[in-house]
């Protein structure tokens, strides 16, 4: 009886194991986070090579350089500040819906800047400095609701500062390098309790 006890808690756990596993499956059975990564992975140029263990065959990328995970296996953390980048990011970086911090800062990176970044809406930390993105300033920003700090300055940014970011109430620092800059809608920021705030070209 005591070993019939102990195989029933084994499956139970090994059950618990596969269905979390399974909650990252796509309908083809694809993890959707490596599918994700990967589809970031192509976009990019790889200068430092710090990207060459990313590997489409995986179903785990908690191994990945630059990539950080929950207890639970989910991707909360892109770490890529300083590593080379160049190329583009993609949209599909919406899909790592579970991150919290997004480091980019200090590469090469250019193009717009993909508005799925708006369906993060975990994400508590956005560090794009230092590219060479050219777009008006993402208008994504008023949906990410628990974003505390972001930087966007040293980039080919133009524009307004949305509207939206108004309602980014955790938000406690942010930096914009506008191309464009125009002083009369810096009221969008003024009911926020920011401590730290720089907008300049």
């Amino acid at each position: 009886m005591e070993l019939l006890s102990w195989v029933l808690l084994l499956l139970f756990f090994w059950v618990a194991v596969v269905r979390s596993s399974d909650s990252l499956l796509s309908p083809k059975g694809v993890n959707y986070e490596v599918a994700a990564l990967m589809s970031m992975k192509s976009k990019m140029r790889n200068e430092h090579h710090v990207l060459d263990g990313w590997d489409i065959d995986s179903v785990d990328p908690c191994t990945w350089s630059t990539v950080g995970c929950s207890p639970e296996g989910f991707v909360i953390a892109l770490e890529m500040a300083n590593v080379g980048l160049s190329g583009t990011l993609s949209p599909s970086v919406g899909n790592l819906s579970h991150l919290h911090p997004m480091l980019l800062q200090n590469n090469q990176l250019s193009g717009p800047v993909p508005s799925e970044i708006g369906k993060l809406s975990e994400l508590e930390t956005l560090d794009l400095s230092g590219n060479q993105f050219t777009c008006e300033i993402p208008s994504f920003f008023g949906f990410l609701t628990h974003l505390n700090y972001s930087r966007l300055s040293r980039n080919k940014l133009s524009g307004q500062i949305p509207r939206p970011v108004a309602n980014l109430t955790e938000l406690q620092g942010t930096a914009f390098s506008v191309l464009h800059y125009q002083r009369k809608i810096a009221w969008v920021l003024q009911n926020l309790s920011m401590r730290h705030i720089h907008i300049g070209k």
